[in-house]
């Protein structure tokens, strides 16, 4: 039986029932780490008092280069992704990936880096996509991967994205049981845990993790994980670049953002319509103008401005018109 001994979990949208259910079903001596991701942003979270409450292990935010230790959870704390290095726990203020921070793909992609075969990875309920890429480094580096059914789930995107990834797709008790099963086994021998993972997944990730940092050039570890894109970053409006080698469509850019296809259409559709929004308004108060100077040249007796003013604020209630209704129809 493999050994593995640490499980990483993201959640978003529904995640807290999710993750208190999943905490409550854990055996008093789990021989297994617990490291979880919820996206609350830089909001006050007492998700660990939640789930001490719920189950028999001890919950707290991560702390920067902590040891951690079978048979505790640890939540990566607001604002600050959580990521595994080595025996230790690192907060990272980093760039936000899927318009998240605390994201769940970095946390999933260092733990699938240090722990290897050791990995478990587990997708809860939540909007979007996040956990995605990272489920599928776990996988290629030998770990195991858990999806709640999306039919169980209070949001089903993330688990629904991520099951293509998933060696088990589970309701949430069924989750719980099976990570009993898996966790334990037998050590590996010295230096195993590197052979495990195949060579150039194992590349790819670690690429991909040092261009996030930025421990070294961007543009160089960009142009070993892809090529350039036709699209800018919704964060930072720089180039994206499209990474290569994965079964996901995925993009970067040299600051460290990054989004699947899905997070970079919703941020798009964000984008389009505070766009839309603001050419509505230029357009009304356009209207509103004209209508104004139509009135003062009238009184002036000046016919012909009074005309040409009111024919463009006609043309402008016609537009801002066309946009509101291709606002309530999004």
């Amino acid at each position: 039986m493999t050994h593995r001994d640490f499980i990483a979990v993201g959640a978003s949208a529904g995640g807290v029932d999710a993750l208190r259910d999943l905490a409550s079903r854990f055996p008093p001596d789990l021989p297994a780490t617990v490291a979880i991701v919820l996206h609350v942003g830089p909001h006050e979270s007492l998700l660990p008092s939640l789930l001490s409450a719920a189950g028999p292990l001890e919950a707290r935010h991560a702390e920067d280069g902590q040891i951690y230790a079978r048979g505790k959870i640890y939540v990566a704390p607001p604002d600050r992704h959580l990521i595994v290095d080595g025996t230790r726990l690192r907060l990272v203020h980093g760039a936000k990936e899927n318009f998240a921070r605390p994201a769940i793909d970095p946390l999933f992609r260092s733990t699938a880096l240090e722990m290897g075969p050791r990995a478990i990875g587990v997708v809860l309920t939540g909007l979007l996509d996040d956990g995605a890429a990272g489920l599928e480094a776990i996988q290629a580096c030998g770990g195991a991967t858990l999806v709640q059914d999306p039919a169980d789930a209070f949001a089903r995107d993330m688990p629904l994205n991520a099951s293509p990834f998933a060696d088990y797709i589970l309701p949430v008790a069924g989750l719980a049981a099976r990570l009993v099963q898996l966790v334990g086994g037998t050590p590996p021998a010295p230096g195993k845990t590197e052979s495990a993972c195949h060579a150039t997944a194992h590349r790819r990730i670690t690429t991909e993790q040092h261009a996030w940092i930025g421990d070294r050039s961007p543009v160089e570890a960009l142009r070993e994980l892809g090529v350039p894109s036709m699209f800018t970053c919704p964060d930072c409006n720089g180039s994206l670049w499209q990474v290569n080698g994965s079964r996901l469509l995925r993009y970067r850019c040299h600051t460290g953002h990054a989004y699947t296809t899905g997070s970079l259409a919703s941020g798009r559709e964000d984008d389009v319509e505070r766009s839309m929004m603001d050419a509505m308004r230029a357009l009304q108060e356009r209207e509103m103008a004209c209508r104004a100077r139509g009135e003062f040249f009238g009184k002036q007796g000046d016919t012909a401005a009074q005309t040409r003013e009111e024919e463009i604020a006609r043309r402008a209630n016609e537009a801002a018109g066309l946009l509101q209704s291709l606002l309530l129809e999004r």
